[in-house]
């Protein structure tokens, strides 16, 4: 399983938060990140593959397009030196560990520290997002291998990019002041988070077949629909109820008996599939976002779903115990997620 987290660059707010005081001061000077208009900005390894980063650049500029340019937003692609062992010389082995280096202090100037970066463990097989609060910017670092990985350079940036979403509409001046931008008051609870990451990375890849032009084979119906039949089997079996992946304290109790996969992800993504089907479109479930900066997370949801968080949980519970993951051959009529399969 890929690291797929949005709590990496959480050690860096101790540093870059001004006190209570001084924040109640400072109130016209609190940063904000852009919801319209920001920039998105790609730096990489020297002499890394042009064909992965227009892929990945041209993804992450398409799903922008359509549901907003937030941030800045700044995505780092790095190339690692075990990618092609046995291709790679020893000339462009010190040419990528000097380029890792240098990119490393680029990442740790944008994040307004005087160190070199080289704390930053950037090995491969990752794809992550990150914030800043000052400077107010946002951060994706991807380290997958193409020859491994060459569909999440479709499907990564998607993922990615909506938590740079949930993260621009869920700040708040409140939120700083309190030392909460990480918090599930803001940013919803941990399987809104990733769970809804998932699920539309799969339904944005499986409407956009375009992006998928330059690789073997796209986002099917017969895949998406497998990743869903799979995600409800996985959080079935788990035993485990969505509430149970809320908070950061949550995530470690999860993490301890390997169990963040199954929850978060995997019910995360399903839970996220029922409201959806609730919202009606993609569009609507993303109107829930606009909501978040003056109410919080969970009135919003209370307003845009109409029911509670706690009639939430309860519902979706019941649900999903009627639901029969089939990972086999099946009848759309059987299918507990064909409703997705013309979802706009």
């Amino acid at each position: 399983m890929h690291r797929r987290t949005f709590l990496a660059s959480a050690p860096l707010l101790s540093s870059s938060i001004a006190g209570p005081a001084d924040a109640a001061e400072n109130q016209s000077d609190v940063p904000a990140y852009k919801t319209r208009n920001a920039q998105i900005v790609i730096h990489t390894t020297q002499g890394y593959p042009e064909k992965w980063k227009t892929i990945y650049k041209d993804t992450i500029e398409h799903y922008a397009h359509h549901w907003g340019h937030v941030g800045p937003t700044y995505v780092f692609l790095v190339e690692n030196t075990d990618w092609d062992p046995t291709t790679l010389t020893d000339k462009r082995r010190k040419q990528l560990e000097a380029s890792i280096r240098t990119l490393k202090r680029k990442f740790a100037t944008l994040q307004g520290n005087d160190a070199d970066g080289q704390y930053l463990n950037w090995r491969t097989g990752n794809h992550w997002a990150g914030w800043s609060i000052s400077p107010a910017h946002l951060t994706i670092t991807m380290t997958m291998t193409p020859l491994r990985d060459a569909q999440q350079f479709v499907i990564g940036p998607i993922h990615e990019y909506t938590h740079a979403l949930q993260t621009a509409y869920g700040f708040a001046t409140e939120a700083i002041d309190g030392n909460q931008m990480g918090h599930s008051r803001w940013t919803g609870p941990a399987w809104w988070r990733e769970g809804s990451a998932v699920l539309i990375s799969y339904l944005y890849s499986y409407q956009h077949p375009e992006l998928f032009a330059k690789l073997q084979r796209s986002m099917t119906w017969q895949r998406f629909s497998h990743e869903m039949h799979r995600n409800l089997s996985l959080y079935q079996q788990a035993k485990i109820p969505i509430n149970a992946g809320v908070t950061h304290d949550d995530w470690q109790r999860l993490e301890k008996i390997k169990k963040v996969h199954p929850v978060v992800y995997a019910g995360g993504s399903v839970a996220c599939a029922k409201l959806l089907q609730r919202a009606g479109s993609l569009k609507q479930l993303f109107a829930f976002l606009h909501k978040v900066p003056e109410l919080g997370w969970e009135p919003a949801f209370e307003q845009h779903f109409q029911l509670s968080l706690n009639q939430f949980y309860k519902k979706f519970e019941e649900d999903i115990s009627n639901a029969r993951p089939q990972l086999a051959e099946f009848g759309e009529q059987a299918n507990w997620a064909a409703y997705l399969k013309e979802m706009k």
